[in-house]
């Protein structure tokens, strides 16, 4: 609209009067504001009519449409985003904030791109938690735990295939310790999410944990997921009997466990790794380093991320491969847990966070670029390179006690009576064409080379070693 008489151009929206409390249980999950209400004061006599809108917003952010906040200037925009990330975000904000303001020019910080939130007892329908973790355009990727306290069928479990945008599923059974109810998960439901049109395009990481769930013919459903790189399980070892030859059939290869790095990040990355042979020394060490890097980073959110040209930035394999990192202090995974005496503020997606950004380097986003979801520039934070998309994390329920705990144990039937297999699909990873992975430098590859020839040695010594203690048993 235009003023005459002051020559002041603006917009002007007429809203109907709000029915619903935003203090009451009447908005959704997603649009609930985390911080009790209050109203500041200035420090010296009333505050600005500025300063009181933006309180008023922030407020009621979980009501704020994307049209409304387009005529807002961008250094208001700002300000609101800083008001609303000191005090604690909702899904709904993060999702208009992100999309406005990863698009301009100024520093961004972490909190744009990734978003975490744990709800401790779901109590609504799985719909109403995965609706809006939904994008039909794309703009976030989503990464779902679902865990000890959920209550949802496999008829509700079903909707998940819905999820177009869905990067990284996670379903954990809780630990023993727990006695919580966690949904069904078999071989039908899997198979289930198949007879679904287009099902998960973009799920790169499955991870299913629990005792007598999935079995080994799981794998020839799993490999009907376009996009999905890695599978993780722990189950009975009765349900697998067999897994190297189910494996072999559907293009997957089944890992081998590296003694003490079972739940390190590192050992998640150099799966896909072109060095994945590699063996260092002091090799704890080395994942200890890595895992405190990313995950600290990973913290924090108002760690400053810039944007590079595509292909530009360094990519984290140069960071994996960097042996000098081994004398970097230790990390306790469960730190931070017991410093925040809570479930709440723990950092449980770098797991998926960095690994979903690395298979992407590694595949070069052709499962985002098939769906014409490309870009010309790579996030970075530091030397990191960040996934092509924005994560929204959201975790239900409970996996052991204290909430969160690095691995939920399973000794119901005994602590034997399960196994962890990890299977990859290097198919996913060349592409439909079997292009070739990223050239490694002359000096990495003689580190490779000399690297595969010690640790073909220790192979054969313990072949020697095996044969000859099976001579004693005759």
């Amino acid at each position: 609209m235009f003023d005459e008489l002051s020559g002041q151009v603006f917009k002007e929206w007429t809203l109907s009067r709000c029915t619903i409390s935003v203090q009451g249980s009447g908005l959704d999950w997603a649009r609930r504001r985390p911080y009790p209400l209050f109203t500041p004061r200035g420090s010296r006599g009333p505050r600005s009519l500025v300063d009181v809108t933006i309180n008023v917003i922030a407020n009621n952010i979980g009501e704020v449409a994307e049209e409304y906040l387009d005529a807002i200037p961008q250094r208001l925009q700002w300000r609101i985003w800083r008001f609303l990330e000191a005090r604690g975000v909702c899904l709904h904000a993060w999702k208009l904030f992100s999309k406005l303001l990863l698009r301009e020019d100024e520093e961004k910080t972490l909190g744009l791109f990734r978003f975490r939130q744990h709800i401790c007892r779901p109590t609504d329908e799985l719909k109403r938690y995965t609706q809006p973790m939904t994008s039909l355009t794309t703009d976030f990727i989503t990464h779902l735990v679902i865990s000890g306290g959920c209550e949802f069928t496999a008829n509700e479990m079903l909707c998940l295939a819905d999820v177009k945008n869905l990067g990284v599923l996670e379903l954990l059974q809780p630990a023993d310790e727990v006695s919580a109810v966690f949904p069904l998960v078999n071989d039908r439901l899997i198979r289930g999410w198949t007879e679904v049109e287009n099902p998960f395009p973009l799920l790169r990481i499955l991870r299913i944990w629990g005792d007598q769930f999935t079995t080994q013919e799981s794998l020839r459903w799993v490999s009907k997921f376009p996009s999905l790189a890695l599978y993780d399980v722990l189950g009975s070892r009765e349900d697998w009997p067999s897994p190297h030859s189910h494996a072999t059939d559907g293009g997957w290869e089944l890992a081998e466990l590296a003694p003490g790095l079972e739940d390190s990040l590192m050992r998640y990355l150099m799966l896909f790794a072109p060095l994945e042979e590699t063996r260092y020394s002091r090799l704890r060490d080395l994942a200890r380093s890595v895992d405190s890097d990313l995950v600290s980073l990973c913290s924090d959110s108002r760690c400053a991320v810039k944007f590079v040209a595509d292909r530009q930035a360094p990519p984290l394999l140069d960071y994996l491969t960097d042996t000098a990192k081994v004398h970097m202090p230790t990390w306790d995974p469960d730190a931070a847990s017991r410093e925040a005496k809570s479930c709440h503020g723990v950092a449980f997606e770098p797991w998926a966070f960095w690994l979903y950004s690395f298979i992407g380097q590694l595949s070069q986003d052709r499962d985002m670029k098939s769906r014409g979801i490309q870009s010309g520039t790579q996030a970075v934070a530091g030397p990191f390179v960040l996934p092509s998309k924005p994560l929204a994390c959201l975790f239900l329920g409970h996996s052991g006690r204290g909430g969160i705990p690095s691995k939920p144990p399973y000794v119901s039937r005994g602590l034997f009576s399960t196994s962890r297999y990890t299977f990859t699909r290097p198919g996913v990873m060349r592409g439909q064409r079997g292009t070739d992975p990223p050239p490694i430098s002359k000096s990495r590859m003689n580190l490779v080379f000399s690297e595969r020839a010690g640790s073909r040695l220790r192979r054969n010594k313990r072949q020697r070693l095996d044969d000859m203690l099976q001579s004693l048993s005759k």
